[in-house]
């Protein structure tokens, strides 16, 4: 199951938008997700970490996959391609 972390700001106009998509894409995908302030310890150290710059930036299973508001289509298919079986 992918794991989600939506970094956010209170003053981030288009963050809502994205915090939005991914709460839709939860009722159709099981995932894991949170949403962290990037004005936090937590969201500083996640912003270091993948080199952040904008949010919302959207890190999935450790890894920084969109930075702004992801079309559905693309965030559709980041989580079909994480939900695949490994293969091996």
């Amino acid at each position: 199951m992918p794991n989600i972390v939506l970094l956010v700001s209170p003053t981030c106009g288009a963050c809502p938008s994205a915090k939005t998509l991914w709460k839709e894409l939860r009722v159709k995908y099981s995932f894991g997700y949170r949403e962290i302030d990037i004005n936090s310890q937590d969201g500083q150290d996640l912003a270091n970490r993948h080199s952040v710059r904008a949010v919302p930036a959207t890190i999935i299973d450790g890894r920084l996959t969109f930075v702004g508001v992801p079309s559905r289509q693309s965030a559709e298919k980041a989580l079909q391609l994480k939900m695949r079986p490994q293969s091996g």
